[in-house]
């Protein structure tokens, strides 16, 4: 009983940043998986193969398998230092689109207006909207940037990405400069910027629903530009921040490459000049 005590406090330190619901999420799949271990090894390359065959046979998709792997189980993994023993086929990215534009969102008209009223608003409001309709960051990823993350010499925002426990650091384009490095990130929390939103909403003359929170605007900015931008599919992958591939993604946070392709047919910057 106590190594199964140390392995949640262990487990539980390793998602202590996630959110909320991602974190209910990820127990409930621990537990899940720990329940099919047993009394056997869960580090063990043939239990975890099994269970991906019984994923297999219930009916989940690949995808669906690769994150169950990658995200909740590949956490218990990552506590304790350890990489997931085995390799999982590789998805179309475009399904893994699909899931995210599909989703409630923002229109483009909508955003465009939360821009316009963000930028007639506080510090607060501008860097955090800025940071959300350019980068589409989730919500606990701007509530967790903090002033060390700010490079104003350097020209580029780090982003923890919550989902994988990676980071990206992004270039700063010049259209958002004043409001990213004109703010001094204090903390505040979900309820703190849930209500920055509505503020903003209904100042930009929208109507508030439960639903469109920072995370659709995520959603509607994917779609633009996967579908009203046409960006490449593989560089909105690596720009939002999905869970990255392998060793790479931490060993080489920073892509520029990826970035500028991105600001040059980037929907939104353009309202903040």
């Amino acid at each position: 009983m106590k190594e199964l005590e140390k392995l949640y406090e262990r487990y539980n330190q390793e998602i202590e940043y996630y959110s909320v619901h991602t974190k209910n999420q990820y127990r409930a799949q621990l537990s899940e998986y720990l329940k099919f271990v047993d009394n056997r090894d869960w580090q063990d390359r043939d239990v975890l193969y099994n269970y991906v065959q019984k994923l297999k046979k219930r009916g989940y998709a690949q995808n669906h398998i690769n994150y169950l792997v990658r995200g909740p189980i590949g956490a218990l993994f990552r506590a304790y230092g350890l990489r997931i023993p085995v390799k999982l086929p590789r998805v179309m990215i475009s399904g893994l689109v699909h899931d995210l534009v599909s989703a409630v969102q923002f229109t483009p008209e909508e955003i465009v207006a939360i821009i316009q009223a963000a930028r007639k608003g506080t510090a607060q409001e501008k860097a955090l909207v800025a940071i959300s309709t350019t980068y589409g960051a989730r919500v606990t990823e701007i509530q967790n940037v903090k002033p060390k993350d700010v490079h104003s010499q350097k020209k580029t925002l780090v982003i923890h990405t919550v989902k994988s426990g990676l980071l990206r650091e992004h270039m700063v384009p010049l259209s958002i400069e004043p409001y990213i490095f004109g703010y001094d990130y204090p903390e505040t929390n979900h309820n703190e910027l849930s209500q920055l939103l509505m503020v903003v909403e209904e100042r930009a003359g929208i109507k508030h629903t439960a639903r469109k929170s920072f995370h659709a605007i995520r959603h509607g900015l994917c779609n633009e530009m996967l579908y009203g931008a046409k960006i490449d599919a593989q560089d909105v992958y690596t720009f939002l921040r999905w869970k990255g591939s392998g060793m790479l993604a931490t060993y080489a946070p920073y892509h520029p490459n990826i970035d500028e392709n991105v600001f040059a047919k980037h929907p939104f910057l353009k309202y903040w000049l």
